[in-house]
């Protein structure tokens, strides 16, 4: 060992302590511990012992003797304490006091103010200790890799470090100055010393802080207590004096340990591969079996095993939630089990999980599951032929002893009986019980399939529509399916006797016996397969004969084909409930024709249901097939239908008619559908997308490309079957149906393949991308309708996937965006009329009027309230004029008039109206140039106070200033409508509104009533 510096202000490196060396007599070197005041040498390090017994005399020889005597008996005790505190509770608690002791022990005997023991894990290349305490008293255990800060340059270098006073000088102090500020504390001074084994491997490092004076008090402060002189050699030489004893004392508990731990883990393995051996071939139990045993083996808090579904690409397992076995699915690549079942690698996170840049997902599943994950071993499980088959997953290695139960209102902090990290031992038991696992699992599943093939035979018989009935060589019946019962009226009882299967069926007409016996015994092939067509069965299970198709055909033997091993009979339901099934499923798919079946409702007559009815159409139909033959037509129209009618069924829609080129479609009748805009509505933007796909094949052969209008209307309808006892149709009627109808016709006015009311639109509103086009009233209706064109529907919400992208072009977005900012300037002067801005300019107007000027009128008086009796409602005509008027005036009789009647009759009622009358119409006309409730309110009281002549010049000024307010909201929406149609010269809804506003500008100003709503005068 080199000499040590003798200046206490130097930053020393010197030796590692290592075991001190004894010379013998004959001058060969023995190791050996150096206690107090000359102990003798009982670990030979070279040489024999002959060579070391042999100078020695009697004296000496007894000493030795005696010495060793004294030592093994020291031994001796220490392992019988040993073994009976590991009893009582463990030997890690054993462990963690023997450091404490030592480690307070090695401070007082070197006056340090704080000191630390650094074991070495060489497992994960760790420097670990238990010395620090938690918040609640109990040992905490701290880690740190074997290369970080002071202690970590002292264990990598094998150098002792001393740092004099002041330490916060040294370049290296930087970590320990932000723990020092983190805890309270100030180090001043430090001694870092490796320990170091007989062959040079590191076993701990000791950490001394602060130096202190010799005759310090305890309550003075730290800065007053200490030694300004550091720690000194005299210090170091004292440590190496009791060095060897602490690393004797230390590496035989933590070989001790180690094999203690070994001894229980291939114990515990042992029991967990026997108890795996004994369960049984079911897969759930075997899930349950593997996770509790590896719980157990590993004292891990949590175990799941993973199997891997290659099929779905997923991982799933079952586990209790609520009490109830449940099976739970993840995507192969998700979470930590995700990356083992990508790469087959054991994970092995230690103490802290948390701290894993990876963990963002497990802690927000343990924020929603109350719950802490601290450490983590997910190993990989291969079957016998080294396919990986499940991930087991070991959450929270368990530290011994008593612990209170984790409180979840304490996350994200760790809980005490957690802070334990799984090791590489942990890592090689798992992986040795994985292999048992994987068997266990294999068998499991094997059998699983097995129990899911007959299922799935069994399931086949059940869902046939026919009945089936197998037999033994012999005729006996061995196997039947539920519709094969129900025909023959068998019950469980004849099944188990394995009746001779002639004995159940009986024709009206044909020998059955002598069919069956023909295919038990066939001498062509005409006898193994047999099949005879409407035949009429005779039931005991119904009063009235079945007309079912027969078919007798015979079973190969498995080893020898020549041979019969049995017989199969089916037997076709071609009854009348089978006919109308047939009929219906025509129109619909088969579960909502079972829907509809099993509802009973299939008789005469009608019910209101709320449904969604498209109605689409072949644009330019006669010139498509002007020029083509009939037979061509046919065939490119039952070509065309079968895709659209495919789509209509895959979204449960109802085929209700073909009407030439065009077909109509319920949602929701006549079995009920819960969304039934919504299902329409994908159903129709599929068909554009399956109709772009037809098209593409039609170009390829030369032909024309087919384009379409549709129209999408939801609401109550009559639905059922209408017609009469000899011919019924299966259809929907009502106005819900009619405006399904104008939409679709709308459609081609608006240049929009895809129209939908406001009452199909608005509760899916989110889901789609649409293009407000309009108010309009169509042809024979009075109630206007808000509608839409549905450009698309957001890809989050599909139930099915689009054949085209459901992504919109930027373009398009553009122009749904001028489209909007048009509209909203287009009804401006609908939604906004006059102001209160507006109102109290056209007061300022009226006040500078001379009487000259009131009397100039721009409209025509008899004709304005001419318009009023015509436009209001009785009930409006009620609320203005009062019940008297209304009777004089006899206006319920005048409502009533057909059109050409009012046009001559309003002018005479107009003379009938009383002054009283007048004002009432004027008054109410003023108010209907806002929609303020309190401004009406405020003109009305005004009009109370105003000369007829007064009111009637301040409608004529309102009306000048409305036709002005609104001609430059017609201007501004023109401006976006010619946006469009810069972006898309074609886009015909644009070209109706330019079209529009220049009428509104120029020739026809709208009216104070203008409701923005236009009547669609086309069907």
């Amino acid at each position: 060992m080199s000499a040590p510096s003798t200046d206490p202000n130097s930053k020393q490196e010197l030796d590692p302590i290592t075991p001190t060396t004894v010379m013998t007599e004959h001058g060969s070197s023995v190791s050996g511990s150096i206690n107090g005041g000359g102990s003798h040498a009982i670990v030979r390090a070279g040489g024999s012992f002959d060579s070391f017994l042999a100078p020695l005399t009697r004296d000496k020889f007894v000493g030795v003797v005696r010495d060793v005597e004294q030592k093994l008996q020291t031994v001796n005790e220490t392992l019988s304490m040993l073994e009976n505190l590991l009893d009582a509770q463990g030997f890690e608690l054993i462990l963690n006091e023997m450091l404490r002791a030592i480690t307070l022990k090695t401070g007082e005997l070197l006056n340090a103010d704080r000191s630390t023991i650094w074991l070495m894990d060489d497992e994960k290349d760790e420097l670990w200790s238990t010395l620090a305490e938690s918040e609640d008293g109990k040992p905490l255990e701290l880690r740190i890799p074997k290369n970080a800060g002071i202690a970590g340059e002292a264990a990598t270098e094998l150098k002792v470090i001393n740092i004099p006073y002041d330490f916060y000088s040294d370049d290296r102090s930087a970590a320990a100055k932000e723990s020092d500020r983190r805890y309270g504390y100030r180090t001043y001074t430090m001694l870092v010393m490796p320990l170091l084994s007989d062959c040079g491997k590191l076993v701990a490092v000791v950490q001394l802080l602060n130096k202190l004076k010799l005759d310090c008090r305890e309550s003075d402060p730290l800065e007053q207590k200490i030694d300004q002189l550091g720690f000194t050699p005299e210090d170091q030489q004292l440590f190496h004096e009791f060095a060897p004893s602490i690393r004797l004392i230390l590496e035989s508990s933590k070989a001790f340990y180690a094999a203690t731990q070994r001894q229980r883990a291939a114990t515990a393995l042992m029991n967990a591969v026997d108890s795996l051996s004994k369960c049984g071939l079911d897969l759930e139990e075997t899930l349950k079996n593997v996770m509790d045993q590896a719980k157990e083996l590993m004292n891990a808090d949590r175990s799941t095993l993973w199997l891997l579904d290659h099929e779905r690409n997923e991982l799933w397992t079952k586990i209790p939630i609520e009490g109830k076995p449940t099976v739970v699915r993840i995507p192969s690549t998700a979470g930590f089990a995700g990356i083992v079942a990508q790469s087959g690698e054991p994970l092995l996170i230690p103490f802290d999980v948390y701290q894993d840049k990876r963990s963002a997902k497990s802690q927000e599943t343990d924020r929603k599951a109350d719950y802490r994950t601290c450490s983590l071993l997910c190993m990989p499980v291969f079957n016998s032929d080294d396919e990986l088959i499940g991930v087991t997953q070991l959450i929270n290695k368990k530290k011994q002893g008593d612990y209170p139960p984790y409180d979840p209102n304490t996350w994200p902090e760790p809980p005490e009986q957690w802070k334990a990290s799984f090791n590489r031992n942990d890592q090689e038991f798992m992986k040795a019980f994985n292999i048992q696992a994987g068997v266990a699992l294999q068998n499991a599943k094997l059998f699983q399939k097995v129990k899911e093939q007959e299922q799935r035979q069994k399931d086949i018989l059940r869902s046939l529509t026919n009945g089936v009935i197998s037999t033994d060589k012999r005729g006996n019946l061995i196997a039947t399916n539920e519709c094969a019962m129900e025909l023959l009226g068998l019950t469980e009882t004849i099944l188990t006797e394995g009746c001779y299967v002639p004995e159940l069926i009986h024709l009206k007409e044909g020998n059955f016996t002598r069919w069956f016996e023909a295919a038990l015994n066939p001498q062509d092939s005409k006898d193994r397969q047999q099949y005879y067509p409407d035949q009429t069965f005779l039931s005991s299970a119904t009063d009235h004969p079945h007309s079912i198709n027969l078919s007798i055909n015979s079973m190969s033997d498995i080893d020898d084909p020549a041979k019969v091993s049995g017989v199969l009979v089916v037997m076709e339901d071609i009854s009348e409930e089978k006919e109308v099934k047939n009929l219906i499923y025509r129109y619909m798919t088969p579960e909502v024709a079972e829907q509809l079946l099993a509802s009973g409702d299939i008789g005469l007559g009608g019910k209101r249901k709320h449904v969604t009815v498209l109605f689409s159409d072949i644009r330019g139909y006669t010139s498509l097939t002007e020029k083509l033959q009939a037979e061509e037509v046919v065939a490119m129209l039952n070509e065309y239908f079968e895709e659209m009618v495919d789509v209509v069924l895959s979204y449960k829609g109802t085929l209700d008619k073909y009407i030439g080129d065009a077909l109509m479609a319920v949602f929701g009748s006549p079995a009920p559908l819960d969304d039934h805009p919504w299902m329409a509505m994908q159903a129709a933007v599929q068909m554009r997308n399956r109709l772009a796909q037809f098209n593409l094949k039609r170009a390829e052969k030369g032909l024309a490309e087919i384009k379409i209008g549709m129209g999408l209307h939801s609401d109550e309808v009559v639905s059922g079957n209408i017609g009469s006892s000899k011919r019924m149709e299966l259809t929907s009627i009502g106005d819900g149906v009619n405006l399904a109808s104008r939409l679709e016709g709308a459609s081609k006015q608006y240049g929009t393949d895809l129209i939908i009311s406001e009452n199909t639109y608005h509760p899916y509103a989110e889901r789609l991308i649409v293009r407000e086009l309009d108010i309009i009233t169509v042809k024979g209706k009075s109630k206007p309708v808000r509608i839409y064109e549905l450009v698309g529907i957001r890809p989050e919400y599909l139930t099915q996937p689009l054949l085209a992208s459901p992504e919109i072009s930027t373009t398009q977005q553009q122009i749904i965006d001028h489209y909007h900012q048009g509209r909203q300037y287009y009804l401006k002067p609908a939604i906004e009329k006059l102001g209160s801005e507006d109102i109290a300019k056209v007061l300022d107007d009226l006040n500078r009027q001379s009487d000259g000027q009131l009397k100039k009128l721009s409209y025509d008086e008899p004709r304005l309230l001419a318009e009023m009796l015509l436009q209001l409602s009785l009930e409006q005509l009620l609320e203005i004029l009062g019940a008297n008027s209304l009777g004089q005036l006899a206006l319920g009789q005048f409502k009533a008039m057909t059109t050409e009647e009012l046009e001559t009759k309003v002018l005479e009622k107009v003379t009938q109206l009383t002054v009283q009358d007048t004002r009432q119409l004027l008054t109410y006309k003023l108010k209907q140039f806002t929609v303020d409730l309190a401004l009406q309110q405020h003109l009305e009281d005004l009009a109370q106070e105003m000369s007829m002549a007064q009111i009637r010049k301040l409608i004529d000024l309102a009306r000048k200033r409305f036709a002005l307010k609104a001609k430059e909201a017609f201007r501004a929406a023109k401006r976006e409508f010619i946006e469009v149609l810069n972006i898309d010269p074609k886009n015909k809804a644009a070209k109706l509104h330019v079209d529009r506003c220049i009428l509104y500008e120029t020739t026809t100003p709208p009216h104070e009533t203008w409701d923005g709503v236009w009547q669609l005068t086309e069907k």
